[in-house]
């Protein structure tokens, strides 16, 4: 068993977001953690009905992982309570005509945008004015949007209560238990809309951390997590406060980037976004700048290629982590203090 994250003596555990594993280096990771020899329990359920085709990630794994199958699991669980099922499969419509009508309005803003940086004006401090205005708006358009959809998951949860059925209840006892018993989890890539509604019945959240309480006995907004997690793909985007949804290179027009829903929150101002040369226009400065400004507080932490980032204990970018920064070129992060 693992050792207690409450031991002072222990160093206390952390996230580690990967870059794309088509080559995987898994094992190499793993061994730069000091995670050898230890046991893994994986999530794959962003793979959907391939989840269990893990053979190559257990031999990353040495052998040792137990795949937690939480896609199937869920499929069991609707076959269980048609109730329920019936009733997500609503909530899953009433949120994708959510997100189909936020995306037009941010088409028109982002539109908006555009003409405004190809207006022919002479005072580009005017442009500035407009250009902040519009971006603004989009941020404000990304927060409503997310609380829309935390009303939608909050309805849910309070109307039909799957905390309290008997197929919901017996798998997270299962899923609760399997994570208990190993070392580190592994979640990896896929669709993050699946993976996020897995990690949500199951109440993953506190299979995985535990909120930090201050000296007054105040939960704050920091999270402690039980055993090191690494991530990569849609399963580093899950874990983070906000997941976005980005694809500049579209065979018809250029994507507008898009927030789909809150994640688990195990991070602090971080987005994650997985593959950015192969999904975002890069050498667009002007677009990637305004991607960032839109993205504030938060930083847009770049993992692409070999990537290998392990925050901090509170969930922070680490320095000389790769982001793309306020000029709208990816820069390496010198700390809180150069920020």
């Amino acid at each position: 068993m693992p050792a207690e994250p409450t031991d002072p003596d222990v160093t206390p555990p952390r996230l580690t977001f990967l870059g794309p594993q088509r080559d995987p280096r898994l094992d190499s990771v793993v061994r730069n953690l000091g995670l050898e020899g230890g046991t893994f329990a994986t999530i794959t359920a962003g793979w959907r009905d391939r989840e269990s085709d893990d053979g190559l990630l257990d031999e990353q794994l040495g052998g040792r992982s137990t795949n937690l199958r939480l896609w199937g699991l869920m499929q069991q669980v609707w076959d269980a309570d048609p109730e329920l099922e019936q009733a997500d499969r609503e909530r899953r419509s009433r949120l994708g005509e959510l997100q189909s009508l936020y995306l037009i309005g941010l088409e028109q803003a982002a539109e908006a945008l555009w003409r405004i940086q190809a207006a022919t004006i002479k005072n580009e401090d005017i442009r500035e004015v407009a250009t902040l205005d519009a971006v603004r708006i989009m941020r404000e358009m990304d927060e409503q949007h997310l609380e829309r959809v935390d009303d939608l998951h909050q309805e849910f949860y309070e109307r039909f209560q799957p905390q309290h059925r008997d197929a919901v209840v017996t798998a997270r006892f299962a899923v609760g238990r399997a994570i208990s018993q190993v070392d580190a989890v592994v979640i990896t890539g896929g669709h993050v809309g699946v993976l996020l509604g897995a990690l949500h019945l199951f109440n993953l959240g506190p299979a995985l951390s535990v909120p930090e309480v201050d000296e007054d006995g105040v939960q704050s907004s920091s999270t402690r997590l039980h055993r090191p997690i690494i991530a990569w793909g849609a399963g580093a985007m899950a874990l983070t406060e906000r997941v976005l949804l980005f694809y500049d290179n579209s065979a018809t027009s250029p994507g507008v980037s898009e927030m789909l829903m809150r994640g688990l929150g195990l991070t602090r101002d971080v987005v994650a976004l997985p593959s950015p040369k192969d999904r975002l226009d890069m050498k667009n400065e002007q677009r990637m700048r305004k991607l960032v400004a839109r993205l504030a507080p938060a930083r847009a932490l770049l993992l692409d290629g070999r990537a290998e980032v392990t925050l901090t204990p509170e969930g922070q970018i680490p320095p000389g982590a790769r982001l793309m920064g306020e000029d709208g070129t990816p820069c390496t992060y010198e700390g809180e203090e150069s920020a």
